[in-house]
């Protein structure tokens, strides 16, 4: 028979473990360190790089770095081939003596050009070319083993210009269980890289286009000023609400239309870029915003351009975009129809 100390100790271990399993099973994993690119591929500085380019079999990809007063951005262009595969065979219903016609041919490859604008993105990939990090460094790869990295089918070459110097990167093949890239420096030894450098180039007409309008966060707007061909309006911030407008005559009183109409306009995206040669129509209102004290943050431009099928479609232009941009029809025609009502 067990004493009741004995009893007592094995209830104390008893709880001891349990609290112990508890802890185990409850306790979050410790976070992994984040991938750091500690190797250098090549120096630079981010205002000596003149140029960015990526080629492969079917795109061209060229990012041309440019600055004016509002800062640093990239014209990027992107030439693709789009390669359409050929319809199925017709079917047959014939026996098997049936003459056999002979497959389709495959539709001639499209050729596309994108031309746009990029900011944020673009500069974030032009700090991680200049200089060029990579996550380590393999040496020299034998032509033998060439395939093992990917270097025999490439998936395209990166020349970064910094200078007068031209550093040239092949992309070979991803490495074993993630994203990251293999890439080997022209004239010198392979490296794995991070894999946002290539996909970024890959797909720039999708993840370097610049999509905001405007290069300042709207909680710095204190004031608006909007001007049609013969009317325009000052409006301030209401006090008592964060996205609410009132008249600058009578802060106190909240606009709904016109919080209404700001709202819209700051939700604003882009879809496209005109390149900068395109003719410019009139615009048909202006929005310039200002900061506390006055001080000027920039203009927003919005221009209605009618189409052949009798309806419009509307670009808009800032000192952050550079050239005009086509934003959602849908959304700019109901800043178009409600203008009228805001200048009253």
């Amino acid at each position: 028979m067990i004493s009741n100390r004995g009893l007592l100790l094995h209830l104390v271990l008893l709880g001891v473990a349990s609290a112990l399993a508890f802890s185990v099973w409850t306790k979050e994993d410790a976070p992994k360190a984040a991938k750091k690119a500690e190797v250098q591929v090549w120096a630079g500085r981010v205002q000596d790089l003149k140029s960015i380019a990526f080629e492969s079999e079917d795109r061209s990809v060229q990012l041309t770095a440019h600055k004016d007063a509002n800062g640093a951005y990239f014209e990027g262009r992107v030439e693709k081939t789009i390669r359409v595969a050929p319809p199925p065979p017709p079917r047959s219903d014939a026996g098997a003596d049936a003459a056999v016609a002979p497959p389709p041919k495959a539709p001639e490859p499209k050729k596309e050009t994108v031309r746009f604008v990029g900011v944020e993105q673009a500069n974030k990939l032009a700090e991680s070319l200049a200089p060029m990090m990579a996550l380590r460094a393999l040496g020299p790869v034998e032509p033998a083993r060439d395939a093992e990295f990917g270097f025999d089918k490439p998936a395209g070459t990166v020349r970064v210009t910094l200078g007068a110097t031209t550093h040239t990167l092949v992309i070979g093949g991803t490495t074993p269980g993630g994203g990251d890239r293999y890439a080997r420096l022209d004239g010198g030894g392979a490296f794995a890289i991070e894999g946002s450098v290539a996909q970024n180039l890959m797909f720039a007409e999708s993840r370097l286009v610049e999509r905001d309008l405007f290069g300042f966060e709207q909680d710095e707007v204190a004031k608006v000023v909007i001007k049609a061909p013969e009317r325009s309006r000052e409006l301030v911030r209401a006090a008592d609400k964060k996205d609410g407008w009132a008249d600058a005559a009578s802060p106190s009183v909240l606009d709904e239309t016109a919080g209404n109409w700001m709202s819209k306009i700051t939700k604003l995206r882009i879809m496209s870029y005109e390149p900068p040669e395109t003719a410019s129509p009139e615009s048909f209102a202006s929005v310039e915003f200002f900061a506390k004290g006055g001080r000027s943050l920039g203009q927003l431009s919005l221009f209605r351009v009618p189409t052949p099928d009798g309806k419009a479609r509307f670009t808009a232009q800032s000192a952050h975009t550079r050239w005009r941009a086509e934003v959602l029809s849908s959304a700019a025609e109901q800043i178009h129809q409600d203008l009228p009502s805001v200048l009253k």
